[in-house]
């Protein structure tokens, strides 16, 4: 599934950035306590990340950003992937965890179910 913000949701069109992008007319709410929308159609993605965990005592300095680009970097060797193309996907992130999410893939970073 592909992350969408509730902008494209509303507006119905699609993303020219790439065509890996689904359109956004099917695009669904995950739940209704977060802005996070997806695409239901199943998109290849190389990377997925069922569980990021840092301590609350160690959040907020750049531990969980620094993992994120670590494994998108060495996850298959000889080829960076890049989170804004859509090469990394989350499983249904937490709130926090959407927000680095956001941050660390400025938007292009999709959701998956396992």
């Amino acid at each position: 599934m592909a992350l969408a913000s509730p902008d494209e949701s509303v507006v119905g069109s699609s993303s020219s950035r790439d065509d890996a992008r689904p359109s956004s007319r099917d695009i669904v709410q995950i739940d209704s306590t977060t802005p996070l929308f997806v695409q239901p159609t199943p998109l290849p993605t190389p990377m997925g990340i069922s569980r990021l965990f840092v301590a609350r005592s160690h959040r907020r300095s750049g531990i969980a950003m620094k993992l994120l680009s670590a494994a998108s970097e060495t996850f298959i060797h000889g080829c960076k992937l890049d989170p804004k193309l859509g090469q990394v996907a989350f499983t249904q992130p937490t709130r926090a965890g959407a927000a680095v999410m956001r941050e660390w893939g400025n938007g292009g970073v999709r959701i998956y179910e396992e």
